[in-house]
């Protein structure tokens, strides 16, 4: 801002202030303006019904095992660590134990089945294999191998993997398309194989003290084996209180990581190695936006067709958003029967869409149960299902997504899902947030920080209002400003504010998880084609590679599989997560409309009403809870907090300041609490020794 020279005239200087004025003015009502039209950033979900192919296909499961050269496993180890996770598949169990190898496997079994169980071997048992997932090419698969010679005894995808890798070694990975995760023993070699799907849908753990290596779906089973967890890793906690989750390879603990998407592990008496055989081939979509439109619809309807294959009833997790309409509708059109729809109503208008479901239940004409459900039901659920985290993991729609997961398996063991399609084609509010910055941006420096700022970040900001959610999205809004894209998009994703230094000891989660964005950024800028390279398009291609695995699908996963129920999610099919990546950005979000693309491609399967709906998100009132309900319960678990990384007097004050209502910290509050509540568990297990 230039100064006026000492000669200036009075109009001079009622014109510079009349510029000035105009100008904060003009920033200030652009700003109102932007963060009033910005939606609430939630996380939606979906699900949908079967076409029944006479084949037999596994549903899912739990895997683990061990392996020890100088400390062989036991029956007694492996049947920990089935037990552990019995709720993955509570109908069968299965075992395969030779000298230093054991192989554990639980089973959620299809109605009638008698050939799924688990380990399955190959025609003279020299390779066996225990499977977590669906292989979606596996008929074909089949076709080929009987072609070369392969005797099949059993109709389950996972038979497929044993004779592949007679045929291709470990790099059997490249062959498959699905999600999964699996663990596979070559006895002659005397070699193990793990590998996880590209996208990361299925989970799959691994604990190394350099004495023993053992793996399961879920970290707890490995806990409660004999390979030694280590202590807590102070870097992936700091990394929990950034982001509100641990991004993958690390975990709570030292000697456990979790398995990248895409990476496969190869363990034999010479060593261990990790290699990653997912390569992403991500080229630039040139077609005109009809085109294109035309082009995903129909991987759209590919994807959907492939994942209705089985031999059981298919239910759908119906909110009333686009994507769950967009699955429900898809369905409807590749059968004649009515889908089951299942949506979890609200008592609190804030947070139902149970009306929006039944828009679009009544549209598809499908068979739908919903289940409505009060505050207190949900509050309830909160200990059960925090008691089961490994480790601390913050997203709050955990609860509602555990809740109508609990609900649907009542009636059905396998859903769709319409996760993924917020990141492929920016439905997030972050997306509109990153859209807008550029233009806030533009003011000067000077305006924003003094004025701006200041008078946006006064205001009353609680959830509990309209108005107040406002002014929360607006104070989100002004304070994303940095000009890197990495270090934006952590302010967008962060759970740890800034005011909240005085909260942490020995770690800082604003550098960890910066760190953690920058180096993800730079990945994505080396896969995304030139032409792809917009600040929008990088963001969104972390959220995919990254924030999916580590927050939505692990979200999902725990939240189905605790309740033994399957989710697929035919967004995620590789086909499709490649062409979102490679299309334009304005073919995805617009100054007044997001998910362009995916809306006009399936324009003919979305009501009216559910068109023009604001975005709803799938959440519960925390931040309410902890000025009444759960008050009492955050300072009686935080003051139990003994650790080296909290400052638990600094905690009860910022809890302080947000019951008095003079600062909204609700996920802030709900990441320590989440953390608080898991320390106190793990310390009274004994699997914290030391800080």
């Amino acid at each position: 801002m230039q100064s006026h020279p000492a000669s200036a005239s009075s109009d001079d200087y009622y014109f510079g202030y009349e510029r000035l004025i105009g100008t904060l003015v003009l920033g200030i009502l652009s700003t109102l303006v932007v963060f009033i039209i910005l939606e609430q950033d939630m996380v939606k979900h979906s699900l949908a019904t079967p076409i029944k192919d006479g084949r037999i296909r596994t549903i899912m499961c739990g895997i683990g095992g061990v392996l020890s050269w100088s400390a062989p496993p036991n029956k007694k180890e492996l049947q920990d660590i089935n037990d552990c996770q019995r709720h993955r598949g509570p109908d069968s169990e299965g075992y395969f134990l030779e000298n230093q190898i054991g192989l554990a496997h639980r089973r959620l079994s299809i109605v009638g089945v008698e050939s799924g169980d688990q380990p399955v071997k190959n025609e003279d048992e020299s390779i066996i294999v225990v499977f977590n997932g669906e292989i979606y090419n596996y008929l074909s698969l089949r076709e080929e191998l009987e072609e070369k010679g392969h005797n099949f005894t059993t109709d389950t995808d996972t038979e497929v993997l044993v004779h592949l890798y007679e045929e291709y070694g470990a790099e059997l990975v490249n062959y498959i398309d699905g999600m999964f995760a699996f663990a596979l023993w070559d006895r002659n070699k005397k070699e193990l194989t793990l590998a996880r799907d590209s996208i990361g849908i299925k989970p799959l753990f691994v604990a190394d003290d350099g004495n023993r290596i053992g793996f399961a779906s879920e970290l707890p089973p490995l806990l409660r084996s004999n390979v030694d967890q280590g202590e807590l890793d102070s870097v992936a906690l700091s990394e929990y209180f950034a982001l509100g989750n641990i991004p993958a390879p690390k975990t709570a603990f030292e000697n456990i990581q979790k398995v990248l998407p895409g990476e496969r592990i190869t363990i034999s008496k010479q060593g261990i190695n990790r290699s990653q055989f997912h390569n992403p081939s991500i080229r630039p979509v040139d077609a005109p936006f009809s085109e294109a439109s035309a082009t995903l619809r129909d991987i759209v309807m590919n994807s959907v067709q492939e994942r209705l294959m089985s031999d059981v009833d298919l239910g759908a997790f119906l909110s009333g958003g686009i994507d769950s309409t967009i699955i429900t509708g898809a369905i409807s059109e590749l059968q004649d029967n009515p889908i089951k729809t299942f949506t979890i109503g609200f008592e609190s208008d804030q947070f139902d869409e149970s009306d929006a479901a039944q828009v679009v239940a009544q549209y598809h004409e499908t068979d739908h149960t919903e289940y409505t459900v009060s505050a207190d039901d949900v509050r309830n659920v909160v200990p059960s299902v925090l008691d089961r985290l490994g480790e601390p993991f913050a997203d709050p729609s955990l609860i509602p997504t555990y809740i109508v997961a609990r609900e649907t398996s009542q009636d059905v063991k396998v859903a769709l899902s319409g996760d993924g399609a917020d990141e492929l084609f920016a439905g997030y509010n972050r997306y509109r947030g990153e859209y807008y910055s550029k233009f806030y941006r533009a003011l000067p420096r000077e305006i924003r920080s003094m004025l701006v700022e200041p008078a946006i970040n006064r205001l009353p900001a609680t959830r509990s209002t309209a108005i107040g959610e406002a002014f929360r999205k607006g104070q989100k809004f002004v304070n994303v400003s940095a000009d890197e894209v990495p270090d934006r998009h952590f302010e967008w994703v962060r759970k740890s504010p800034n005011d909240a230094t005085s909260v942490y000891r020995d770690c800082d989660p604003t550098k960890d998880g910066i760190a953690v964005m920058r180096r993800e950024h730079e990945m994505a800028e080396n896969q995304l084609p030139a032409e792809r390279h917009d600040s929008l398009s990088r963001v969104m291609a972390v959220d995919i590679n990254h924030g999916l695995p580590n927050q939505m699908l692990q979200k999902v996963d725990l939240a189905s599989m605790y309740n033994s129920l399957e989710v697929r999610v035919p967004f995620l099919d590789i086909d499709i997560v490649n062409y979102a990546l490679g299309l334009p950005t304005e073919y995805k979000i617009t100054r007044n409309d997001r998910k362009r693309i995916l809306k006009d491609a399936f324009d003919d399967m979305i009501p009216p009403k559910i068109k023009s709906r604001p975005k709803q998100g799938f959440e519960m009132p925390i931040g309410e809870w902890f000025k009444q309900d759960l008050k009492e319960d955050f300072k009686s678990v935080v003051r139990d907090v003994d650790s080296s990384l909290l400052n638990a007097d600094a905690i009860l004050k910022l809890h302080e300041q947000h019951i008095s209502g003079r600062q909204d910290y609700e996920w802030f509050l709900w990441n320590i609490y989440v953390f608080a509540h898991w320390h106190r568990r793990m310390k009274s297990e004994g699997h914290l020794t030391t800080e």
